[in-house]
């Protein structure tokens, strides 16, 4: 057996000592502080560590499905319905897997170990069989409205402190998500590993007027526009969040709407069409109910 050297063995045991510690019980929308300031476009190895990714079982390998998926609880996922129309199965073998516990997109499940540049290392992606897609009952095919997808797993994921669950909702929430500058998080082309950034929340006047030279027709009711610092094109099913602050303390990132699209206008001008999923809520948390 191939000995291993002491600096991998040392982060081994860390890697052991930080997911037994999480084994009591995760922190939902767990966050640090000093995280959310930096200008850093790509999240550390355990950063925002609901965000996985849509793979689609080939038998002899996992195909990606260019989607993003955010774990609710530990047998559900969420993502778009749109991003779920190639699985024609909507139960039992689907040949959809939640890919979890992903911080590199390169990372293979069954590699032991990823670090990053400084060291920091998770252990490898948890792949997790989906046995059954439901679809929004109100989804609408022809505005693309309430386009969300409860998928549910094989068997329980493990919490540890790489997979741990989104909050669903925040203590106190404004009324409205226009004018605010909101978090997301996921996967894109352009680089392997999980990015992260904000998103300021538009008026349909304004959303119309960033997509009026490609578009013509506005999101529909319940879905929003943002308009990204950066021009990148992450996966639909990213999540964006906000923040539950509690005696001017951020406390946890909550959930307020999935990526369905992005559009990109002729002078290269980027804007994000989310789904909200606020009123959405109960049926997601009916859905994701376990005994």
């Amino acid at each position: 057996m191939e000995m291993l050297g002491s600096g991998k063995l040392v982060q081994l045991l860390v890697v052991a000592l930080l997911a037994t510690l999480a084994l009591a019980g995760p922190q939902c929308g767990r966050l640090e502080e000093k995280l959310m300031y930096t200008t850093d476009q790509k999240t550390e190895p355990s950063e925002m560590p609901w965000v996985g990714l849509l793979m689609e079982d080939m038998d002899d390998h996992y195909q990606r499905t260019g989607c993003s998926v955010v774990i609710v609880n530990e047998l559900h996922v969420l993502t778009t319905a749109t991003c779920v129309k190639r699985f024609r199965t909507r139960s039992g073998d689907t040949k959809a897997v939640a890919l979890l516990g992903i911080w590199d997109s390169n990372v293979s499940p069954g590699e032991e170990l990823e670090c990053n540049s400084l060291g920091f290392c998770t252990p490898g992606p948890v792949p997790r069989p989906v046995t059954k897609i439901t679809v929004h009952p109100n989804f609408d095919k022809d505005t693309g409205d309430h386009n969300l997808a409860v998928l549910r797993l094989s068997e329980p994921v493990k919490w540890n402190n790489w997979i741990q669950p989104i909050c669903m909702e925040g203590g106190s929430e404004p009324e409205s998500l226009i004018n605010r500058n909101l978090h997301f998080s996921g996967f894109n082309n352009d680089d392997s590993r999980k990015g992260k950034g904000m998103a300021m929340t538009v008026s349909k006047q304004k959303c119309r007027k960033l997509i009026a030279d490609t578009e013509s027709i506005l999101p529909p009711e319940y879905q929003l526009c943002g308009f990204p610092l950066k021009r990148t094109k992450y996966f639909p099913g990213a999540p964006l969040m906000d923040v539950d602050v509690q005696r001017d303390v951020p406390q946890s990132f909550y959930l307020v709407a999935l990526l369905v699209r992005n559009v990109v206008s002729n002078d290269d001008t980027t804007t994000q069409i989310y789904q909200d999923v606020r009123q959405a809520r109960s049926w997601i948390m009916e859905t994701t109910a376990t005994k």
